[in-house]
C-alpha cells in the first residue's frame, strides 16, 4: 500500500551551487563519524545484515558506508543511489548495486522493498519540502518492520572564535537564502514523527571539538575545514557572502589554525531512526 504521500512529486528550483565539502572529505566525514558512534549506525539491524537482508542508501556519494557494510555482511544485498555517479563503477562486492537518479524524484523502487533505508550528509542539500518526500519516499519503500536511518550534523558550533564563526555565518546565511533549513538537525524527529506509519522516532547525539583541543578526530576536522576554506569555489563565493576580498578571505583562513589552538569549537553530529509501522 505504501506512503500515499510520496506519490507526490516535489520538484523545486535547482538550487543555486553553494561551496561545499568535496566529496572526498564526506567519504573522511563518514569514517570520522563512524568513530564518534563507535558504529556505521545505530538502528537495531545487525542481526538481519547478519541474516541476509536488502539496504538502501540515498545520496550515497562515493560509497564509503556502503562498501563497508556490503563487504562486512555478505548475505546482504546494498543499493547506493545518487545523482552524480562518483561511486566506484567497475571493482564492487558482488551484493552492491549502484544507480543514478535524482532522489527528489520518486524512487523507482517497489514499495516495501528494503529492511533499512539510510541517509546521510544531506542535510543542508534538500528544502524542508523536499525533506518531507524523501523522508516518505524512504518510509515507502521500507517494509513493515524495517528501518529508517537519518544521520547528519549541526549547522552550528559552540564556543568557536570569531573567524570560525564569521565563516561558517556566511555559510548558513547562504543555504538559507536557497530555501535550505540549516536548522534541520535540530528538528527533524518532529518531521519523522509527522509521516504515517512511523514508530517511535530515536535520537542520539555525540560531540568533539574542532582542532588539535578534539584530539585526532578534532585535526582531521580542522584540516577538512581549511581545506573547504581553501577550495577556489569557496574562496569566491564565502568571500563575495561576506562583502570582503579574496586577498582579505585568505587571510582570514590563514589565522584559522592557530584560532582552532585557542578554542574548543564543538560540533554535534546526530542520528535519528525509527521503525515502520504495518499500515493502518
Amino acid at each position: 500500500m505504501g506512503n500515499i504521500k510520496s506519490h507526490i512529486k516535489y520538484k523545486q528550483p535547482s538550487i543555486k551551487k553553494i561551496p561545499e565539502f568535496d566529496q572526498i572529505e564526506s567519504d573522511q566525514e563518514r569514517n570520522e563519524k563512524a568513530c564518534i558512534f563507535q558504529s556505521s549506525f545505530s538502528s537495531p539491524v545487525e542481526d538481519k545484515l547478519i541474516q541476509g537482508c536488502k539496504v538502501l542508501d540515498i545520496g550515497c556519494g562515493a560509497a564509503t558506508w556502503l562498501l563497508e557494510l556490503s563487504t562486512k555482511y555478505k548475505n546482504s544485498y546494498f543499493y547506493g543511489v545518487d545523482i552524480k555517479p562518483i561511486y566506484p563503477q567497475e571493482i564492487k562486492p558482488y551484493n552492491l548495486e549502484f544507480i543514478k537518479a535524482d532522489v527528489t524524484d520518486r524512487l523507482s523502487f517497489n514499495d516495501d522493498e528494503f529492511d533499512f533505508t539510510h541517509v546521510e550528509f544531506m542535510s543542508f542539500v534538500f528544502t524542508s519540502n523536499q525533506w518531507d518526500f524523501v523522508l516518505s519516499e524512504l518510509i515507502r519503500v521500507t517494509k513493515p518492520g524495517g528501518y529508517i536511518e537519518v544521520a547528519g550534523r549541526r549547522n552550528g558550533y559552540v564556543g568557536e572564535g570569531p573567524i570560525f564563526r564569521k565563516l561558517t555565518d556566511a555559510i548558513w546565511l547562504m543555504y538559507s537564502k536557497q530555501g535550505i533549513d540549516v536548522k534541520l538537525m535540530y528538528n527533524l524527529d518532529s518531521k519523522f514523527e509527522l509521516q504515517p506509519n512511523i514508530g517511535k522516532v530515536h535520537r542520539i547525539e555525540k560531540d568533539f571539538i574542532t582542532g588539535p583541543n578534539g584530539g585526532k578526530i578534532g585535526l582531521v576536522w580542522q584540516d577538512m575545514s581549511i581545506a573547504y576554506f581553501k577550495s577556489k569555489l569557496a574562496i569566491q563565493v564565502i568571500s563575495k557572502e561576506l562583502g570582503i576580498s579574496e586577498e582579505e578571505f585568505n587571510n582570514m583562513v590563514k589565522n584559522l589554525t592557530e584560532e582552532f589552538k585557542q578554542t574548543r569549537a564543538e560540533c554535534v553530529h546526530v542520528r535519528f531512526w525509527a521503525q515502520k509501522q504495518l499500515s493502518e
